[in-house]
Parts: C-alpha cells; sequence; structure tokens
C-alpha cells in the first residue's frame, strides 16, 4: 500500500502486542512516528526499539484503558511531549473477559463486559476529541469484535458491546465531521497469531470447538493481524477521506455482515 503517513503522529492503543503491535509496525513503515500504548514497560520497549529501527520516533505510554483518568493523563502526555495526534486507533484490552454462554456468566460480570469492549475504545476518543476539534482535524480507527454485527453463540455481552461501538462509530461520525474527524471501525472475528486466538480456540467444551470449527470453515483462511493492519493503514491514510461512519469486516468470509 501506498504509504503516505509520512510526519503524522499516531497513538495506537494496545500496540505491545497481537493486532496492535502489528498496526503500529504498518504505520512507522509507512512514514508515522508512533505513541506505543500497553501496561507491560518491557514489551513496551521492545516495540519502542522496533519501531525506531524504521527510523521513525516512538514513544511508549502506560496506561490502564479501563481507567478514563489514566487515559485522559496519557493523551496530555503525548501532547506535552510530541505536542499533536493525527490518528487514534482504538484497540482494546487483554485482560477483558473471555467469550462465555450467557447461561454460564455470573451478572456480577456484565458490566465489566462492557466496560472491557466498549468503554476501553471510547475513553480514547473522549481523551483525544478536545486535541482533534482545535486542530480541525484526525482520523479515529475503533476496533471491536464481528459480533456485534452478527449473532455468535458466546458473545451476548461482548456481541452487545461491539454492536454498540458500530452504532457509536456512526454516531461519532456525523457529530465530529463538523471537525474534519473521520470516524470508522473494524469488525475482527478469529485472527491468527493474536493473544484472543489461542484464548478462543483452546476453550473447554462446545465453545471452544466452536470457535476451531469457525477457522476450519472461514474461506479465505488464516486471517491474520497484517491483514487487519493493512486495513487499518488504508483508514488511517488520504485514500479513505471520503470514508467515515463505517464499519469494515475482516473475516475471510466467514460472514456477511448487512
Amino acid at each position: 500500500m501506498k504509504s503516505d503517513l509520512a510526519g503524522k503522529v499516531a497513538l495506537v492503543c494496545g500496540s505491545t502486542g497481537g493486532i496492535g503491535r502489528t498496526i503500529a509496525e504498518k504505520f512507522a513503515r509507512c512514514g508515522a512516528d508512533i505513541v506505543v500504548h500497553g501496561r507491560n514497560p518491557k514489551a513496551g520497549e521492545e516495540a519502542v526499539r522496533m519501531i525506531e529501527g524504521c527510523g521513525r520516533r516512538a514513544l511508549f505510554l502506560k496506561a490502564d484503558l479501563s481507567d478514563f483518568g489514566e487515559v485522559r493523563g496519557m493523551v496530555e502526555e503525548v501532547l506535552g511531549r510530541w505536542g499533536r495526534v493525527d490518528i487514534l486507533v482504538a484497540n482494546g484490552a487483554a485482560e477483558s473477559p473471555p467469550p462465555s454462554f450467557f447461561h454460564e456468566t455470573e451478572p456480577e460480570l456484565f458490566a465489566e463486559y462492557m466496560k472491557m469492549h466498549m468503554f476501553t475504545r471510547l475513553y480514547p476518543v473522549k481523551a483525544i476529541l478536545g486535541h482533534m476539534r482545535e486542530r480541525r482535524q484526525g482520523k479515529i480507527i475503533l476496533l471491536t469484535s464481528d459480533g456485534g454485527r452478527i449473532p455468535t453463540p458466546g458473545e451476548a455481552l461482548i456481541g452487545a458491546a461491539a454492536a454498540g461501538l458500530v452504532m457509536a462509530t456512526k454516531v461519532l461520525a456525523k457529530e465530529f465531521s463538523r471537525w474534519n474527524i473521520r470516524v470508522n471501525a473494524i469488525g475482527i472475528t478469529v485472527t491468527t497469531d493474536t493473544p484472543m486466538f489461542m484464548r478462543t480456540t483452546r476453550l473447554e467444551g462446545s465453545l471452544g470447538k466452536m470457535f476451531r470449527k469457525a477457522a476450519e470453515n472461514t474461506p479465505f483462511w488464516p486471517i491474520t493481524a497484517e491483514d487487519i493492519a493493512e486495513l487499518a493503514l488504508f483508514l488511517a491514510g488520504g485514500g479513505s477521506d471520503r470514508i467515515t461512519g463505517q464499519t469494515i469486516s475482516i473475516n475471510g468470509g466467514l460472514s456477511f455482515p448487512g
């Protein structure tokens, strides 16, 4: 894909591993300076060295995405040090509750699902919005589950949070267009080389079997973090300037959301 992120600053949440790190590396190779976010300083510094090896600036910041105060502090720090953020990738938290059949899920966990699968994306958006409004520009990319578009057993609560993000993407895109800010989302499903893939396919019983079967039945398998990074790169760059409020699924033909 054509490199068009030269001189841009991207804050990639959850970028010390998995999909987030792959996106961070892809952006760096296409010219962007990267704010690496995570909760593991060692993994963060490894990601920083990788990005600096691409010839770009990199900065690691630690924050708990489920705590708005920490997220706001992270944004304030990067603005204080680098002065701007052009691109936000709102990727989620690795510590989120795993898929679970509704009848087996304790009510005490309901709020946790919402917090870890929805708030961890919306908090960074809220924290960066004032800055992007002042500059009257920005690209925001939300990563969420395709379970928010396709009924998926075991993802009643994850899907509810993801569906909320799909709608939020549309509403925020409409609200933010007055400030020249684009908002889009990527719907993801069983994706190799990610911690979530390992967690879901190793689940015991019928739920684990279902996720393993989903991977086997995906026509264009495997789906990789690199595939998702390519789409994120497109949405972050100038080629997507006429696209906002959209959720694009990368699921290899496993399902066809409307």
